[in-house]
């Protein structure tokens, strides 16, 4: 007797359905269920990487940039459904398609979703990633040299390759890597505390790391001399008087002792890089979005990180290292012209960091 009522119950629905067709009716469904119902605390942070606390704290700065959207059934999508589905994406490295489906929505609505959403984080960057100012820095240094006595440091620099898909066209092989997939070559500097103080994600897999720090703005900040301390950065950067490298071939316990040092320290950004990718697994696989949306995404994904570090989120490391390893030292152009400046500023910075060997080490 159940089974005969389960059934006129679909007869039932489908004739209503059907009346609401012929008499032009649109069909609005139920709303979607409300992972900040069904979920735990424990449940919502391992399938978002972030608290609600922190989700709805996201969405009161995203504010205006994620207005209401529906679907084509009717449905509505709310700005808070929105992201839930943006974070899921990037948390679990899955297909769109899979993400939709979890979400109960179609494809190219999750789409709409993940490419308004990444957009609106990458708008904000600037609000969570910021290099500490001049008045600032003696509190940076203090909190890195905590580590293994390192003075000075005021970031750690590294460059992370983002493997994607291959983008076509002329310029493709501009994004293949020295390691032979096609990638981004995202640089970025973190603090003591693993959050990222800096970023540069413009650049093709083929770049090398040192011309990306040349080029960006924060070396020509660094260069006009308002800071007192240093990056640290592994051999593929120059030595300069603004940013440290280790030394080739130590021939003293001084040398050697600032090499550990500087290794120790220095491991911050290969810390930061390995817990962002264990966070968002869509780091670790091509990415197959356009060009304009995996800027947005990449972007996304180290403000999200920051934020959930500075909410003190709990993290995993990675087992491996992250995908860009160490590049060969930096390429000397050929056509440069400053080649008596490029002089100049090596030896102040191996000059610099023979003074730091001798004081501290």
């Amino acid at each position: 007797m159940e089974d005969y009522f389960d059934i006129q119950d679909v007869i039932d629905v489908g004739e209503t359905a059907a009346a609401a067709r012929a008499i032009g009716q649109r069909q609005l469904f139920q709303q979607r269920f409300d992972p900040f119902d069904y979920y735990s605390e424990e449940e919502f942070l391992e399938t978002y990487r972030l608290s609600k606390q922190s989700v709805n704290i996201l969405l009161q700065v995203l504010g205006h940039r994620l207005p209401d959207s529906h679907d084509r059934r009717g449905l509505r999508i709310a700005p808070r459904q929105q992201l839930l589905v943006t974070l899921r994406y990037l948390a679990s490295g899955g297909l769109q398609l899979t993400t939709a489906d979890t979400a109960e929505m179609s494809q190219t609505s999750a789409s709409r979703c993940i490419v308004r959403v990444t957009s609106a984080l990458a708008e904000i960057a600037p609000l969570y990633i910021k290099f500490p100012e001049p008045s600032e820095e003696e509190a940076v240094m203090k909190e890195f040299s905590q580590i293994a006595g390192m003075p000075g440091c005021i970031g750690c620099i590294d460059g992370i390759l983002i493997p994607i898909r291959n983008p076509g066209g002329m310029d493709s092989e501009l994004y293949r890597c020295h390691k032979d997939f096609h990638a981004i070559n995202i640089m970025a500097v973190c603090s003591a505390s693993l959050m990222f103080t800096a970023l540069v994600g413009n650049w093709p897999g083929s770049a090398h790391d040192s011309r990306i720090f040349n080029e960006s703005v924060l070396c020509h900040q660094l260069q006009q001399g308002h800071y007192q301390g240093y990056l640290l950065g592994d051999s593929a950067y120059p030595c300069r008087r603004y940013i440290q490298t280790p030394i080739s071939s130590p021939s003293t316990d001084k040398e050697r002792n600032y090499n550990a040092s500087h290794l120790k320290t220095w491991s911050c950004i290969e810390r930061a890089f390995s817990i962002l990718k264990s966070r968002f697994a869509v780091l670790t696989t091509p990415i197959r979005t356009e060009m304009a949306t995996t800027h947005n995404l990449i972007i996304a994904t180290f403000v999200l990180h920051n934020i959930a570090m500075m909410s003190q989120q709990p993290f995993e490391e990675s087992p491996y290292q992250h995908v860009s390893d160490h590049q060969p030292p930096s390429p000397q152009d050929d056509d440069d012209d400053d080649d008596d400046d490029d002089d100049e500023a090596a030896t102040a910075g191996t000059q610099k960091r023979s003074e730091v060997v001798e004081k501290y080490f």
